[in-house]
């Protein structure tokens, strides 16, 4: 969302996301690789280079991210695999979890990029910190 927020600026630092967000850039190498390489961010090289979305914000889904970064949204093993467990066929918790995490993929599906960062914005006004969108 940090590089949705700044996204006027041709191309984003890593070390300026990890100061925004409090976070190591440590981590960030670690989330930004494999969003680079399902190519939802994009590397620009030379002396003003940096990181960038390579598709529009509203074409970006929270399930997209959620889906490279963590994988199936499942919230119990059992509910991915049917086979998993020898009484799967004929159990009812395992229905519910399936059912629980299908809800859960298909909110996720409904929220982009570019609406949390017009919310974060909206936020963001009652605090010192403005972005430049």
């Amino acid at each position: 969302m940090d590089i949705t927020l700044h996204a006027t600026q041709k191309t984003i630092a890593l070390k300026d996301v990890a100061q925004r967000q409090n976070i190591s850039e440590k981590y960030l190498w670690q989330v930004i690789k494999p969003l680079k390489q399902a190519g939802f961010i994009k590397t620009i090289r030379g002396a003003k280079g940096g990181f960038a979305l390579a598709l529009p914000p509203e074409k970006i889904t929270v399930n997209d991210i959620v889906s490279v970064l963590e994988g199936n949204p499942l919230i119990i093993e059992c509910a991915a695999s049917p086979g998993a467990c020898p009484r799967s066929a004929d159990c009812a918790a395992r229905e519910m979890w399936k059912t629980l995490a299908d809800t859960l993929a298909e909110a996720m599906r409904g929220i982009t990029l570019q609406m949390l960062a017009e919310k974060q914005k909206v936020k963001n006004l009652g605090r010192a910190v403005v972005y430049d969108i």
